[in-house]
């Protein structure tokens, strides 16, 4: 995943989703901010 970003003062990362997403795409997200959830 690329261009995953968060706020250098407190961690955590941000996306953005768009209509034209794949929906392999969306479930990717979705893993990673499972895997980050179970992290922090």
């Amino acid at each position: 995943m690329i261009g995953i970003k968060g706020h250098r003062s407190v961690g955590g990362f941000r996306a953005s989703c768009y209509n034209a997403l794949p929906e392999e795409s969306v479930k990717a997200l979705i893993d990673a901010m499972q895997e980050f959830e179970k992290k922090h």
